[in-house]
């Protein structure tokens, strides 16, 4: 029964995408030069097909040609896609089972779709044979796993912190906040200095989200915030409706920019790393954004959202390579053999300054990433896995319609926290 909604919906998914194609969209996928597509006779070569992001083609093209020097029995032809392209690329890639042989997804019930939907090679004998656990983190190689069996190659274990300018907060004689009520303090000192204080995009939702699981985290607790994520606690709980409540107090108090529900999450965090706005919610990454922008990473400092519960845990997430279940097993073995090469050490260390925060035990850091061994450091004290991640697709979805519904008056606090219940009970009644 289940496989036959899994069908019909990523029937209708076809469809949708073929007509928004039809209409122009600007998400379409690029390939590099070398890149011909999937079928392209490659001689007695062993090629492998994989889709990734294209804010990674930067360092993945020359990773990859490298790899492609030391086997030369294997051709790699990788296509690079935008975030939600490949989301949506993916899944009816899998309806119309034309998934490449391998491809970047994300943790928690992103990555859990293609495994559960019996997608992906079971890699668990792979790990031990490999010895993963001598060299990825732990806690990565839990985040890569569905009921129990490793599900992919870990690439990046991804903590999250609050980021601020540091001159701007030298110029306004502030320091990280201990308590949320600091917190709130700085951003009223800064409206009233005509700086807004959030550099948030709300396109997409994933941005204004992060603050949103914060606020949850804050008014919910550590226990309570991991039983909504475990759908193991009703949404309707007066924790999310005060989440809300704030939430909308942010912004009719002028806390975000203007018209900010639409606009792009890195357009509008660029003034930040110039020191015009407050604060944003990212990971280690962001040091390569901020390069890119012109600014020296340094200038940007980092502290934990101030929760006033104990630990202050942060929001964390995992990203890794699955492998197509229904590849030639010597397809599968090139993929294997690519995505260990990616995620390894030497590679890692070599391209540190554009990785982001790598899946290992150990690894070097510079000066051009300044926050990935900080933000390492400070996930110790513990996390939580991200939302857009811990919950349901649907009720991820749902969860972004509140948010932008009580921004825009549409909804009350108390009717978003209802209709985030009536989602995650629907989704328990269909699985």
């Amino acid at each position: 029964m289940k496989r036959n909604r899994f069908t019909a919906m990523l029937a209708v998914m076809i469809l949708i995408v073929m007509m928004l194609s039809a209409c122009g969209g600007g998400g379409s996928p690029e390939k590099n030069a070398a890149g011909t597509g999937a079928g392209d006779g490659g001689g007695d070569k062993t090629t492998v097909s994989i889709w990734v992001l294209n804010d990674q083609a930067a360092y993945l093209e020359p990773i990859i040609k490298d790899f492609e020097s030391k086997n030369p029995d294997i051709k790699v032809e990788p296509t690079f896609y935008g975030t939600d392209p490949l989301k949506e690329s993916l899944k009816v890639a899998a309806a119309s089972k034309t998934l490449p042989d391998m491809w970047f997804t994300w943790g928690g019930s992103l990555g859990a779709f293609y495994p559960e939907n019996g997608l992906t090679m079971d890699l668990t004998a792979v790990a031990a044979e490999h010895k993963w656990e001598d060299i990825y983190n732990p806690a990565a190689i839990d985040l890569v796993k569905y009921d129990g069996k490793i599900a992919g190659v870990p690439f990046h274990l991804a903590s999250l912190a609050v980021i601020y300018p540091k001159e701007l907060y030298a110029k306004l004689n502030l320091n990280p906040p201990a308590t949320f009520a600091e917190f709130e303090a700085q951003l009223q000192l800064m409206k009233d200095q005509d700086i807004t204080p959030f550099a948030v995009g709300g396109k997409g939702g994933w941005m204004l989200m992060r603050w949103v699981e914060q606020l949850i985290e804050h008014y919910g607790g550590v226990e309570l915030h991991d039983q909504l994520n475990a759908l193991e606690a009703s949404w309707e709980d007066p924790a999310v409706v005060q989440s809300f409540q704030k939430l909308k107090e942010w912004s009719d108090k002028g806390y975000f920019e203007k018209g900010f529900i639409t606009l792009d999450p890195q357009e509008a965090e660029t003034p930040l790393y110039h020191g015009l706005q407050g604060f944003a919610i990212e990971g280690a990454w962001v040091d390569l954004t901020i390069s890119q922008a012109g600014v020296d990473p340094s200038s940007i400092g980092i502290f934990k959202f101030p929760t006033d519960h104990q630990p202050v845990r942060m929001s964390s997430f995992a990203e890794m390579f699955q492998i197509n279940g229904s590849s030639e097993p010597a397809v599968q073995e090139a993929a294997v053999k690519l995505a260990e090469y990616v995620t390894g050490q030497e590679i890692v260390n070599e391209y540190i300054d554009q990785y982001g925060s790598p899946a290992l035990q150990q690894f070097n850091t510079s000066e051009q990433s300044p926050h990935t061994a900080e933000m390492a450091d400070m996930i110790k004290d513990g996390n939580f896995l991200i939302s857009d991640q811990a919950l349901p697709q649907t009720v991820v979805q749902k969860l972004f319609e509140a948010q932008d519904a009580v921004i825009l008056n549409e909804w009350t606090p108390e009717q978003a926290a209802q209709e985030l219940q009536k989602a995650v009970e629907a989704h328990k009644s269909n699985n």
